[in-house]
């Protein structure tokens, strides 16, 4: 399904993706203020709920995490190539099971619970009858220092080298010690690759327009298509961009029954998914199957590395979710730049999603 450029979708781009909106900032205020006349319009009843959170996890956990893994390769590399593979064993098996504990509880419970560099802000919600499918987009955005392609790019091969030092490992333990001269090498290699992730800072100069003005304005769209008496819940949270803090304080609070359709960035051209995490839900197959008939093809994955999505944050409390996105290579480079900015998006995009989940929530509903 092809559908070109479209003004509407366009003048929400360009209306939500006027500024940069951090988490809790005037700017991101303003759009959900314009949101919510958009809903209200629509006939749904609005509520803005406020919550606390810490930034810590967001700005700094993902270099952190970089730091930890690559450093635990460097020890298991240097004690494998003074010829102590057990040890080595031993200490990988220490570290890596450690930094796995911490991480999910890091991922998990830091972003509502850590104690320094806590900051407000405000999820929008609104609902028309009792909906059984909620769409959400997050709000917010954020720049880093690297962009998203090299952020992702130093997550997989960080996790590939993890994975050569393992095998590496298993090799010189039994008794193939030619292996030993390459544990340099895999240093070198891990050391390059956690590059990016190290030097990835958190900043306010993306205008955010792809991630994720675009999911905002599909939601919109969406929501206009249904007919007014079909029910449907939505959720534009904030701080996705700072550890998924908005979603997760929304559903600790009981909210959310039903399915939840994420939709987190919609370019015009690329690839369109349907990421996951954990056991394939039934969400994902129902999703294609909808879009199928669209005449578009949804490929269903696990969600991308390096990257995560509110729909997480549901799927850990044992809810069915799924994020809907279309991106390319060229997407991933502009995220989190000042070149994620509306003038570089036709709409087309934003339109076919918001026809996808006005049919899924029909489906569903």
């Amino acid at each position: 399904m092809s559908i070109g450029q479209d003004t509407e979708s366009q003048d929400l781009l360009a209306r939500i993706a006027r500024s940069p909106r951090f988490a809790g900032s005037p700017a991101e205020a303003e759009a959900r203020r314009f949101c919510k006349v958009e809903l209200e319009r629509a006939g749904l009843a609005c509520t803005e709920t406020g919550f606390e959170y810490s930034q810590w996890p967001g700005r700094w956990g993902p270099p952190v995490a970089a730091a930890a893994q690559v450093v635990t390769i460097l020890i298991v590399a240097r004690t494998a190539r003074n010829g102590e593979p057990v040890t080595a064993v031993a200490i990988a098996l220490l570290l890596l099971v450690a930094l796995a504990i911490v991480s999910r509880d890091a991922k998990r419970r830091w972003p509502l619970a850590f104690p320094f560099m806590r900051a407000r802000a405000i999820n929008l919600a609104g609902s028309r009858g009792r909906p059984a499918v909620w769409l959400v987009a997050h709000l917010d955005s954020k720049s880093q220092t690297v962009p998203m392609l090299y952020r992702v790019a130093s997550v997989v091969l960080l996790n590939l080298m993890t994975l050569v030092a393992a095998g590496a490992l298993a090799a010189q333990l039994a008794g193939y010690m030619a292996v030993r001269p390459y544990w340099l090498l895999i240093s070198l290699v891990a050391g390059i690759a956690a590059v990016p992730s190290l030097l990835c800072v958190v900043r306010n100069d993306s205008p955010g327009a792809v991630d994720n003005a675009s999911g905002v304005a599909a939601v919109l769209l969406a929501v206009k298509q249904l007919p007014r008496e079909r029910p449907v819940g939505v959720v534009l949270t904030s701080a996705e961009e700072l550890g998924l803090a908005g979603a997760r304080a929304w559903v600790e609070r009981g909210s959310a029954p039903g399915k939840v359709v994420n939709c987190d960035t919609v370019d015009d051209a690329g690839q369109w998914l349907c990421m996951h995490t954990g056991a394939r839900p039934d969400l994902s197959s129902r999703a294609a199957t909808t879009a199928r008939g669209l005449g578009f093809n949804l490929r269903v994955r696990r969600l991308i590395p390096g990257i995560l999505a509110d729909s997480v944050a549901f799927s850990d409390r044992g809810i069915e979710a799924v994020t809907i996105s279309r991106g390319s290579i060229a997407t991933l480079a502009r995220i989190h730049t000042r070149r994620d900015n509306s003038t570089v998006l036709a709409g087309s995009g934003v339109r076919e999603a918001a026809v996808l989940l006005a049919a899924l929530t029909t489906e569903l509903g």
